[in-house]
């Protein structure tokens, strides 16, 4: 994976962060991506238990289409493969106004929805394209301890700054659509790749998905950045001493 040390012997961690595009007319502007863009590329550690963290923002607005998402999903990986440890997809949640860390991915159900091309999976695409995955799928991170990072982190951002008091929950439901969709299919790369559909290291399945509300004016963008940054660095932080624990570094 892309983690390095740098000069004072602290680690580094590269993300992967992916937005999508607008969806339906009703919204033009998918705050998503918006936020996406919006990341630094480069978040330093601020304490000596943090994780410095490198920032790789995908430059383009994912279609909210399920072919494109499950044609996109492995190269995408492929193509940043040795170079990023963790992996963050944002959607937009429509009906929600808090914002939400997606514990599972799920294989089948998408049978409600289309897409904006007017498709959806056929009912036994699941089973047929990931046969040999579990019908339910979650990251490999330790789930509770990134909530608990992330929470921390919210709580330290100043009075009056962006993010401060960000309403910020975990969810077990991400939809059956593009969201809930395009989390399965990375979860299914990395598993695949690792050999590890449950369980396994924090590097098995090192993704995570994120769901922020609706909104896309500039308060709401930059108060979605805060809280991104906060989720990225809570991500690095579990993920970076998990690892250390395994190779029995204090």
């Amino acid at each position: 994976m892309g983690s390095i040390q740098n000069d004072d012997n602290k680690k580094e961690l590269t993300i992967l962060v992916t937005g999508f595009g607008p969806f339906q007319e009703k919204y033009p502007v998918n705050p998503s991506y918006e936020i996406t863009r919006l990341l630094p590329d480069y978040l330093p550690a601020t304490s000596p238990h943090e994780s410095a963290v490198r920032i790789i923002s995908y430059g383009t607005p994912i279609r909210v289409v399920y072919d494109g998402v499950r044609e996109l999903v492995p190269k995408l990986h492929d193509a940043y493969a040795g170079m990023v440890d963790l992996v963050l997809h944002i959607g937009m949640a429509s009906g929600r106004k808090f914002y939400c860390a997606e514990r599972y991915g799920h294989r089948d159900g998408y049978i409600k929805n289309k897409d904006l091309d007017g498709n959806m999976p056929s009912p036994e695409e699941g089973k047929i394209t990931f046969g040999d995955c579990p019908e339910t799928m979650t990251t490999s991170l330790d789930f509770e301890s990134v909530l608990l990072n992330w929470q921390t982190n919210i709580l330290a951002i100043p009075e009056g700054q962006p993010g401060a008091h960000a309403d910020i929950r975990p969810s077990e439901d991400a939809g059956r659509y593009l969201c809930d969709y395009i989390y399965f299919n990375s979860l299914a790369y990395f598993g695949r790749k690792s050999g590890e559909m449950e369980g396994g290291r924090d590097s098995s399945r090192p993704v995570l998905f994120f769901h922020v509300p609706a909104e896309s004016d500039e308060g709401s963008l930059q108060r979605g950045r805060a809280v991104c940054e906060a989720l990225i660095r809570a991500m690095a932080d579990c993920y970076s001493r998990r690892m250390e624990e395994r190779v029995g570094v204090v």
